[in-house]
């Protein structure tokens, strides 16, 4: 048993948590203790005291600090220190940036669509060079980028539905990134080839900016917020990278990426 309290059964978020390696973990781990280091519980555990950085032998405390960070503190109160399922974060995040979802659809839809608003956001500060790589990255065919003034949501929408799930992994990879070095000054390293490692490294500032922006949107005065945001991007991008996994598909194999 946990040594923080866990809601289950929570589908969207254990059964992924668990599965993934301490690499993977390790930036979960970085936003709940940097970000929300006034609220968080985790250090205090004797697992993690124990074993950290082994970070797989405490997933199940991580994935309760990351339901609480995502409930109201009162209302933890109320359901006996426990937090709230992890839909209910996802669909907060997207109601904040205005997202266009319903809450019926599965949660990797919500994730996508919170991740492109991010790169819609993004999009207003990327150079021709950067917009053309980005595109050329997901859609290598692509030829006339003047033909893409305004964010191209539609066209990477079908891109994702096309992609066999390579092109929601790499859109993922980058937002996923572009969070860490803005937070925790450091990116995601693992999963990636070198050249898809250089070519998400390319958007790391501007869609840092991107994130920056849309953090206005966010009530930042107090720490959840700067725990769940991360933590929701970081965690799109695992589910994006477990599918592929699971699905037998090698994911820094996903195709050529020219940079």
């Amino acid at each position: 048993m946990p040594e923080i309290k866990l809601r289950e059964p929570d589908i969207n978020l254990i059964p992924l948590i668990r599965e993934c390696n301490n690499d993977e973990l390790d930036n979960l781990i970085g936003y709940i203790t940097k970000k929300g280091s006034v609220s968080s519980q985790i250090q205090t555990t004797k697992v993690y005291q124990k074993y950290n950085p082994e970070h797989v032998k405490y997933a199940d405390e991580i994935t309760a600090e990351i339901q609480k960070f995502g409930g109201n503190t009162i209302a933890n109160i109320m359901r006996c220190g426990k937090g709230v399922f992890y839909k209910e974060i996802v669909c907060d995040v997207a109601d904040k940036l205005k997202v266009n979802y319903n809450k019926k659809q599965d949660i990797d839809f919500i994730e996508q669509q919170i991740l492109l608003k991010v790169l819609e956001k993004s999009w207003e500060k990327m150079s021709i060079d950067e917009k053309e790589a980005l595109l050329k990255g997901i859609m290598a065919d692509t030829k006339n980028i003047n033909g893409y003034r305004e964010f191209p949501m539609a066209i990477l929408q079908s891109a994702i539905i096309a992609g066999g799930g390579y092109v929601s992994y790499r859109l993922s990879l980058i937002v996923a990134n572009a969070i860490a070095r803005t937070t925790l000054q450091r990116g995601v390293s693992f999963a990636t080839s070198a050249a898809l490692s250089r070519w998400v490294t390319i958007f790391a500032g501007t869609v840092g900016w991107g994130i920056t922006a849309l953090w206005a949107l966010f009530d930042v005065s107090g720490p959840a917020y700067r725990v769940t945001v991360p933590c929701v991007l970081h965690i799109a991008m695992l589910r994006q990278l477990y599918m592929l996994k699971n699905n037998m598909v090698e994911p820094i194999k996903g195709g050529e990426v020219n940079v």
